[in-house]
């Protein structure tokens, strides 16, 4: 993607990344992105770039006016490229291209180690959650897509296995067995 075409865009997403508390979640974008970038093996594919910049605002696209409003504010795109974007984000639950399997992998595995499992405790009792829920299903999942491009699958299983690790010590600790193997025998 062109270098001007790529700061305009971001400059004029960068606010739709804005959470209502002011953090921007943009830097998931980016580290999405250079996981993709990784697994996506092509080099100057525009529409993977847009898909790249868009997947997280989720239906955004699609809503009335949003395209055409891209397209006059960023200029350099047309409404036909962003239609493919929307479609694209619609179908990373089930990627078809190989664009599309490795975002939806990036995001798979972005989200499937210590720092995934991070967000899933802050988030947890918000959502009725105990931590110990939260384990427990994290310890079950392990599930590895059939459409996971291949160079991903090392990767996601070491994040699964460190996300493991410290679901083990989270429930030695919630048991007491952590103080249980450090304390001798009387």
């Amino acid at each position: 993607m062109n270098p001007d075409l790529r700061r305009k865009l971001e400059t004029f997403l960068l606010p739709l990344y804005q959470d209502l508390d002011g953090v921007s979640r943009f830097d998931d974008v980016e580290r999405i992105g250079r996981i993709a970038r990784f697994l996506y093996e092509s080099e100057g594919d525009d529409a993977f770039e847009l898909l790249l910049l868009f997947h997280g605002l989720g239906k955004w696209l699609e809503r009335v006016g949003n395209a055409s409003r891209t397209v006059l504010a960023v200029g350099g795109i047309t409404e036909a490229d962003l239609w493919r974007t929307t479609a694209s984000i619609r179908r990373l639950d089930h990627p078809e291209s190989a664009a599309e399997r490795a975002v939806a992998g990036a995001i798979l595995i972005d989200s499937a180690g210590v720092r995934g499992l991070a967000l899933k405790f802050a988030s947890a009792r918000r959502e009725g959650h105990s931590l110990l829920d939260v384990v427990r299903e994290e310890l079950a999942s392990a599930w590895i897509p059939d459409w996971l491009p291949e160079r991903a699958r090392p990767w996601l299983e070491r994040r699964f296995e460190a996300k493991r690790r410290v679901c083990r010590e989270v429930l030695d600790e919630l048991s007491l067995d952590d103080y249980v193997r450090s304390t001798p025998a009387r």
